[in-house]
């Protein structure tokens, strides 16, 4: 049996994206070119992976056990391709990263990257989605990982659901209007909460606004305010608003990476290359 890293590798992003039609962005493969590789792992472990059914599909026991060694697999082969290439690689890479990742992520992709490359200088810049894409046009980053849509240029590496969030210990998503703590303007998410309740016509009043997760992790941990959140990034004695609270559901944020056409090197290109395997 010859688990292939290419196949394993389309195979994570259909989990991560959601789909078959996200993940052909995300290996730069058609739709039919994606299944035919699918069909390919299935025949080659003789079990299927996903069960569809129409455009959905959920995945087989199979799929579920494969998820976690398929993972571990492509790491350490990205690891040993990087560190027999690292010799060459020297230079600088101007990043940016909007502040809900920077802390989450970050942390372990950075470290993975110098010890792989240690010839590298990074420069690291955490800041809302649109101050970090003006930055990148103006060719003061080389990478920006941002919060942003289907239609945009880039790579959707990754779909977070956004959800309403309160303290465990209070319960000031029963006040009316009730009070809400958001991200300042130059938030792609700021206007998400405002819209889906004027949808319902529930009624709200801005009570506190932050430039950083951190500040709104704060004002919802002393009660103050409901706000909303990446799930990835709700701290556990947080509770969760839905439906039965009378707070509807919230769009889905895509993550994409975007590259400045000026920065060609060795240094950018392994750089998103680490980013993107680090945050599957």
């Amino acid at each position: 049996m010859d688990l292939q890293i290419d196949l394993l590798k389309t195979f994570l992003a259909i989990i991560d994206t959601g789909g078959f039609t996200a993940a052909s962005q995300v290996v730069h493969r058609s739709q039919s070119a994606i299944s035919l590789q699918i069909k390919r792992l299935e025949d080659t472990i003789d079990q299927p992976l996903f069960k569809r059914s129409g455009r959905s599909f959920t995945l087989t026991a199979e799929g579920e056990t494969l998820i976690p060694y398929a993972r571990r697999m492509i790491k350490v082969h990205e690891e040993a391709v990087a560190a027999l290439m690292a010799p060459d690689v020297v230079g600088a890479v101007r990043l940016g990263v909007i502040d809900e990742y920077a802390s989450r992520f970050l942390p372990q992709i950075l470290s993975t990257y110098a010890s792989t490359y240690p010839g590298v200088q990074v420069s690291l810049r955490c800041a809302p989605s649109a101050q970090l894409v003006s930055a990148l046009s103006k060719g003061e980053l080389d990478i920006a990982l941002v919060t942003g849509s289907s239609n945009e240029e880039g790579i959707v590496i990754r779909n977070e659901s956004a959800l309403w969030v309160t303290s465990e210990k209070h319960s000031v998503h029963e006040v009316d209007p009730v009070p809400l703590a958001v991200f300042t303007h130059d938030c792609v998410v700021r206007k998400w909460p405002m819209e889906a309740l004027e949808k319902i016509n529930k009624n709200y009043r801005i009570a506190y606004e932050s430039s950083s997760e951190a500040g709104i992790h704060t004002i919802v941990s002393a009660g103050l305010a409901v706000a909303i959140l990446y799930k990835s990034s709700v701290p556990d004695n947080f509770r969760i608003l839905g439906i039965n609270e009378g707070f509807p559901d919230l769009p889905v944020a895509k993550i994409m990476l975007k590259r400045s056409s000026a920065a060609q090197s060795k240094a950018v290109e392994y750089m998103a290359q680490h980013i993107q395997d680090g945050m599957r």
